[in-house]
């Protein structure tokens, strides 16, 4: 009894120690698979994170979420993935490993708060933020494997911004409050040093302002491609940490890549089999010369890489505006 009355008590200081400056985002949408998700208690910004109920975004994507009286965490279980959320805790686990994490676990108006990336990746999810729109897009393990082995793109990329890479003159300058001196200078650069690979080039323009800038790059995204070998990483390192911090798990679809920043999508796809996967960069490599990506090993079997340990493949590399979710 007395147990369970210090327990309470931690939840109620922990309610009431909730940091102040966190604001409701209730304007904010969030679609799991196309279909909006209906949360009992509008997502809040915290310290620049999206928090959001925890049950309502498990459960979306498919999880189950339980309350574990003995630990005091909320749990969310699907397949063979657990996520552990300790309340007040910078370190939940997946699958038993730590993950950190810059805001805890809150318990706000009787409803546990965590933040959404986190829910998203640590069940293998792509998560993409359109400001245009104040939308958030989420697409599900199951729906990118369903995209595997065909050339589909999951439905996120399709909300209307501009290839930086591919726009014409007068794209760019459909883009209200873009100046077309800055429309031409985007050109000229792309016509002599090729595809914009990094948001880094495109503000370093001449005669880019952050007015400008700020203006652009929510309403562009960057998108190349590049040929190489890939390999692929299984058991051996499954459920060790990778550099992003993540834990690896050889069962969803996840990639290492030398520069590209973690969180980064990427379709590639097999000539031999002539087969896709859309992976998410969490991990750095490959440490062998000669190869361009490490696929994991569900993204690798995917596309038909398996059996041959490597291949010669096609990286197609998108990269919108990402802001702290």
């Amino acid at each position: 009894m007395v147990k369970k009355y210090w327990r309470i008590l931690l939840l109620l200081l922990l309610f009431c120690s909730i940091n102040s400056t966190a604001v409701a985002a209730s304007g904010v949408k969030v679609f799991v698979d196309g279909e909006a998700v209906a949360f009992a208690r509008p997502p809040v910004l915290d310290d620049g994170r999206m928090l959001v109920p925890m049950r309502d975004i498990f459960e979306a994507m498919g999880a189950v979420v339980k309350w574990d009286e003995a630990s005091g965490a909320a749990l969310a279980v699907f397949d063979d993935v657990r996520v552990n959320m300790p309340i007040g805790s910078y370190l939940p686990t997946v699958n038993a490993m730590p993950v950190a994490i810059d805001v805890p676990a809150a318990i706000r108006r009787n409803h546990i708060f965590i933040p959404l990336r986190f829910a998203v990746e640590s069940l293998g999810a792509i998560l993409f933020w359109d400001a245009s729109a104040d939308s958030i897009f989420i697409t599900t393990i199951g729906t990118v494997d369903g995209l595997a082995g065909n050339d589909q793109d999951p439905p996120e990329y399709d909300q209307g911004k501009i290839d930086i890479n591919t726009a014409s003159l007068e794209n760019l300058l459909e883009l209200e409050g873009l100046s077309e001196t800055v429309a031409r200078d985007l050109i000229a650069f792309r016509e002599a040093n090729g595809d914009f690979k990094t948001f880094a080039e495109i503000r370093n323009i001449p005669s880019m302002t952050d007015t400008f800038f700020e203006r652009l790059r929510e309403n562009i995204r960057i998108v190349y491609r590049k040929e190489g070998v890939a390999c692929w990483y299984g058991a051996k390192f499954h459920g060790r940490r990778t550099a992003s911090g993540e834990i690896y798990n050889k069962n969803l679809h996840t990639a290492a890549h030398r520069t590209l920043p973690f969180g980064t999508k990427v379709k590639v796809t097999f000539p031999r089999t002539g087969r896709s996967v859309w992976v998410r960069i969490n991990d750095r490599g490959p440490h062998v010369a000669g190869r361009i990506i490490d696929l994991s090993h569900s993204a690798a079997d995917a596309i038909g890489l398996t059996p041959y340990g490597i291949g010669r493949v096609e990286m197609k590399v998108v990269k919108a505006w990402q802001h702290n979710l």
